[in-house]
């Protein structure tokens, strides 16, 4: 026989990869076994996806990070299944208990279709199952056994940590195991649950529909952290990665849970400072007066939760009476009010916290300061009336009475926000998000530009040019065909999704004075929905949403027009304000023909729904009863006053004879009706010029058509 003879490249590149697992993973011989068994599979193998699931699902004993990995290894061996070969998918189907029992008639579990699948019947499922795992083929499809590159392992191996892009993990790893690791990172302190004796069965209608639409496995995870009233602070162990089981982002007072394979976000509001200062007040910075509801920092104030929290759930029954679909809002599912605060491994009743020098040594003087220009602040705002207490415990008793701190736990939101997207797509976006890092590689940016990218298009198709700078990669990327035609696509829905809640939001005379609309309050979400991958914006933080109750007779025209001007100018963008289709527009890239076109179908999109928001509201006793009947006699009466005034402004006659005699036929049935909103849309003519295409007659066309 001839002499064989070792060959020294492969040994190397082997145990060049086994060091990179070992670095990034751990180090131990059932870890260095998987790699070994998972790069020596060239094809599918029924055997060692057994032992993954075994491995994944904890039976042997192997750390989270050993899990995931074997999580994302079972992946990509069931991307080698011909797609034709029913009877392996079957089996996997059973073993990842889909099915009750094999067998190509049993069809999978209904639960699955809670999960964004359109069937459970196999030979169907099956090309969603691939088509769900072929989001990540980017970094699958460059694992090539003993012959992978160094940078793809890593990538493959990078990509583990992230548990929520994790599809298979939902159905490997346990919700309470999940729920453990959540609650471990976090700081938890005594709370009560709130109950809002204002909110009816409104709010509860809309929790209820949150929670039955959940799938299984979240449902399962969120019920651990919604069922307690206790209270979750951020801790030193929360990273501010992206795409985290826990998640604090950058720049925010807020926790995000991302639950293994999911594209449902769960967010805990607000969540306070890590450190020993969880909670602070804070009066101005920078030589500027903070806004109240900031005036406690890191926390958030009882009332205004409730008002948010009442705000999107009428709006969101609103929406949903009137288009027949789930609005662009999360849901807040439960509140606490908070009783203490963690500090040093201890909990301080709240009183006590902002009461003692010794939980803020150093700085009680000047929080003690900016604690009375709050108070001070609050009274002369018309807050509440507050009675003058003697003393330090006096001041703090004034302030906790108007703060009343709280928190809420919201179902469907993205942490992936406009303003953060589009800085970290920039060129500065890597040094603004490895800021805390001392170093980072151009391999690290290409990965963080990578995921950004999963995340706005759905389905992501990597350029082939090697990373130089960000700016020139996430230039090359959204160039390359797929991924040009896919932004162009979704920019267009996500404009139409714009108008329509645009629109929808004039026609119930609602606003939210831009603090719905503003780019650090809207984000995007790639979601498996309907057998496949779509962007998704979501609108957040809705504690400035006015929209009229059951027992308002008429809208105040003066703030709302305010407020809708604002939220013009925060979603539409006007001089040097970006606004969110601005952002939105800068994230992808947009040509100007393509922002052009697709301006005008988001004109349209508005006008549709401002109709037929109006003729919902007039013709459907679901919708009716949750306004007053005044208010919805006066809705046409309004547009037609706005109509007639726009009229005769471009005319130069809206004068005070013009004035006098349409006042005649307007204030037959409500005297001073016509003083009361002529004024106000005097004051508001220009916006309501820009918007006068949504008050044209329903029989002629605007001209946006």
């Amino acid at each position: 026989m001839p002499n064989m003879k070792p060959n020294p490249a492969k040994s190397t590149q082997r145990e060049s990869l086994l060091s990179i697992c070992r670095v990034r993973v751990e180090h131990d011989a059932q870890s260095d076994a998987l790699v070994e068994e998972f790069l020596a599979q060239e094809t599918y193998s029924k055997a060692f996806c057994a032992s993954l699931i075994r491995v994944a699902a904890g039976a042997t004993g192997a750390s989270w990070n050993l899990r995931r990995v074997a999580v994302l290894m079972l992946e990509h061996q069931l991307l080698k299944i011909p797609a034709n070969s029913l009877d392996d998918f079957d089996f996997i189907f059973t073993e990842l208990n889909l099915k009750k029992q094999p067998g190509p008639t049993i069809p999978l579990s209904s639960s699955l279709l809670k999960e964004g699948y359109t069937t459970t019947n196999l030979s169907s499922f099956v090309p969603e199952f691939r088509r769900k795992l072929q989001k990540l083929s980017r970094v699958h499809a460059k694992i090539k056994g003993w012959r992978t590159s160094e940078e793809a392992f890593r990538d493959f191996l990078e990509l583990s940590r992230s548990d929520c892009k994790l599809s298979l993990g939902r159905y490997l790893f346990t919700a309470d195991e999940v729920a453990d690791k959540i609650i471990e990172q976090l700081r938890v302190t005594d709370g009560s649950r709130d109950f809002d004796p204002v909110e009816g069965t409104l709010m509860a209608n809309e929790v209820k529909r949150a929670l039955e639409r959940l799938p299984d496995f979240e449902a399962a995870i969120f019920k651990r952290l919604y069922s307690s009233s206790r209270i979750y602070w951020v801790s030193d162990a929360v990273s501010s990665e992206i795409n985290s089981l826990v998640e604090y982002p950058l720049t925010s007072v807020v926790i995000v849970i991302k639950p293994p394979g999911s594209n449902v976000e769960f967010e805990i509001k607000r969540a306070g400072r890590k450190g020993n200062k969880a909670l602070d007040v804070v009066f101005a910075r920078n030589g500027y007066a903070v806004a109240p509801s900031h005036r406690l920092d890191g926390g958030d104030m009882q009332w205004l939760l409730r008002h948010e929290s009442r705000a999107a759930a009428k709006f969101s029954a609103v929406y949903r009476l009137v288009h027949a679909t789930d609005p662009p809002l999360p849901t807040y599912i439960v509140r606490s009010t908070i009783h203490a605060v963690p500090v040093d491994g201890h909990e301080v009743q709240t009183l006590i916290y902002f009461t003692d020098p010794n939980v803020f040594p150093d700085q009680f003087g000047r929080m003690r300061q900016a604690m009375a220009q709050g108070v001070a602040a609050f009274k002369a705002e018309g807050y509440v009336r507050l009675p003058d207490l003697p003393g330090d415990l006096g001041l703090t008793a004034q302030f906790i009475s108007v703060v009343t701190p709280a928190q809420t736990i919201i179902s469907g939101t993205t942490s992936f926000r406009l303003d953060k997207l589009a800085a970290y797509l920039s060129d500065k976006g890597p040094r603004f998000y490895f800021k805390a890092k001392s170093s980072y590689t151009n391999d690290d940016a290409r990965r963080f530009a990578d995921a950004l990218l999963d995340e706005i298009l759905g389905v992501y198709v990597p350029p082939e040019v090697a990373y130089e700078n960000h700016e020139q990669y996430v230039t090359a990327a959204l160039r390359v065909r797929e991924n040009r035609t896919k932004a162009d696509a979704i920019y267009l829905s996500v404009l139409q999704e714009i108008g329509t809640i645009w629109g929808t939001l004039i026609g119930l005379r609602a606003y939210s004075r831009g603090e719905s609309f503003v780019a650090r309050n809207v984000g995007l979400k790639s979601v498996w929905e309907g057998g496949e991958w779509k962007v998704k914006i979501i609108f957040m933080d809705h504690d400035a949403m006015g929209i009229l109750g059951a027992y308002d007779t008429d809208f105040y025209p003066g703030e709302a027009l305010y407020g809708l001007q604002l939220d013009e100018t925060y979603l539409w963008g006007r001089s040097s304000i970006l606004g969110t289709v601005g952002h939105l527009r800068r994230i992808y890239q947009i040509s100007d023909d393509v922002y052009q076109q697709v301006q005008e179908l988001a004109r349209m999109a508005a006008k549709k729904a401002y109709k037929k928001t109006q003729q919902k509201l007039l013709t459907d006793p679901k919708l009716r009863v949750q306004f007053h009947e005044k208010f919805l006699d006066r809705i046409q009466q309004w547009d037609d006053l706005v109509r007639l005034f726009l009229q005769a402004r471009a005319k130069g006659s809206a004068n005070a004879a013009w004035k006098e005699q349409t006042k005649k036929a307007f204030d037959k049935k409500a005297p001073k009706w016509f003083d009361t909103h002529i004024q106000v849309i005097e004051q508001y003519a220009a916006f309501l010029e820009r918007q006068s295409f949504l008050f044209a007659p329903a029989q002629r066309k605007s001209a946006s058509q």
